[in-house]
């Protein structure tokens, strides 16, 4: 579908007049161009115009479709490629950097006010060498994170916590030879893209913990766990693991329940040494939520429009007494570049082979067979 012909679809589907379409037209060519045509999931051949035209035209009534534009326009939070890469970009000046040079100074009894003098000082080397930097998906972006700042050696990254044993025997060799520390990584920086509800990364479900940071801990201490993963050979075993996980983009609410859980978990698990603590380089906070639930006919208008055939096991691991919120309730009206998240609203993301189609629609990542 032509940009033309989809404008004057969209021009007689919200029947607008002369006087709403010259307000309307500068302002989504604006943001197709800055932003939402680089939407990745996009089938060929479609790009944000054609595909608001086809989701706005699934709705029953003209009034329908003026509050499903409205909510785009006035509550739609799209993050761009652009914006992701600067996250990534900052993350260790904004929060790591600030980690080492306060181990530096209470080591070291320097001001931790004299940054230049921490961080031209072996005791910086020694803590940032002995630091280890592990992606938990692809969304990481690790290697730009590493290339971020040239003081990070290859040899102390990881795209995956599952790590072979030629590679760990590498990472120490190359530890010793650095003749900076004669000991192992004792520090540990998880790195993912984006949380809203945590329950990927720590949930307990019937009883039994779970996710990728409890995968991760429990592969250092638990001795099942243990002696089936190579990573632990890494960490100096004498000393208390001090573990920082950082999201590129997190909910108030993620962090909150990753904290209650992760805080459980270790009262649960007191032999085990570490001491851990979350850090969002973005924060989405409740009230971008609260915002939503107070939009009586969007939601009365996304509850009518809801397939639950989007409903399966992976999607009943949250909340889902109203499953027409997202995952686990989240009720975020938020779309990322690369896809939107299931606990956005799913009238944004439905897939194509669905009763009704999302405006930005999602690629699954996880497929009931």
């Amino acid at each position: 579908m032509r940009s033309a012909l989809a404008e004057r679809l969209l021009v007689k589907i919200m029947q607008w007049n002369s006087d709403e379409i010259s307000k309307q037209r500068p302002m989504l060519q604006a943001l197709a161009n800055l932003k939402y045509d680089e939407y990745q999931q996009f089938s060929p051949g479609i790009r944000f115009m054609e595909s608001l035209v086809k989701w706005l035209g699934q709705f029953e009534s003209l009034e329908e479709r003026h509050i499903a534009y409205a909510f785009v326009m006035n509550q739609l939070i799209f993050i761009s490629s652009n914006q992701i890469q600067h996250l990534v970009n900052i993350t260790f000046a904004e929060k790591i950097n600030p980690i080492i040079i306060e181990k530096t100074a209470q080591h070291s009894k320097f001001s931790p006010y004299k940054i230049k003098k921490i961080v031209i000082s072996s005791t910086y080397k020694f803590f940032l060498r002995r630091s280890l930097f592990i992606g938990l998906s692809d969304g990481s972006k690790i290697d730009q994170l590493r290339r971020s700042y040239n003081r990070i050696s290859n040899e102390q990254v990881l795209a995956t916590y599952q790590v072979s044993q030629d590679k760990v025997k590498d990472m120490l060799d190359e530890l010793k030879q650095s003749k900076i520390s004669n000991k192992k990584f004792n520090t540990v920086f998880l790195i993912d893209d984006f949380t809203a509800s945590g329950t990927t990364y720590f949930r307990k479900k019937d009883g039994i913990w779970g996710g990728k940071i409890c995968k991760f801990i429990n592969s250092i201490f638990d001795p099942k766990a243990r002696s089936e993963s190579a990573i632990s050979q890494l960490i100096q075993e004498d000393e208390v693991l001090d573990i920082h996980v950082i999201f590129y983009i997190a909910t108030e609410e993620a962090l909150e329940k990753l904290n209650n859980n992760i805080n459980e978990y270790k009262i649960a698990n007191p032999t085990y040494r570490f001491q851990l603590k979350i850090h969002s380089i973005q924060l989405l906070g409740n009230d971008i939520k609260t915002k939503v639930l107070a939009e009586e006919s969007f939601l009365q208008l996304i509850k009518k429009y809801f397939d639950a055939d989007i409903i399966d096991k992976h999607y009943e691991m949250g909340k889902c007494n109203e499953p027409y919120l997202g995952f686990n309730e989240c009720s975020l009206p938020l779309v990322l570049n690369h896809n939107t998240p299931n606990n956005s609203l799913p009238i944004l993301w439905l897939p194509e082979d669905k009763k009704y189609i999302g405006l930005f629609p999602r690629v699954t990542r996880h497929k009931d067979e």
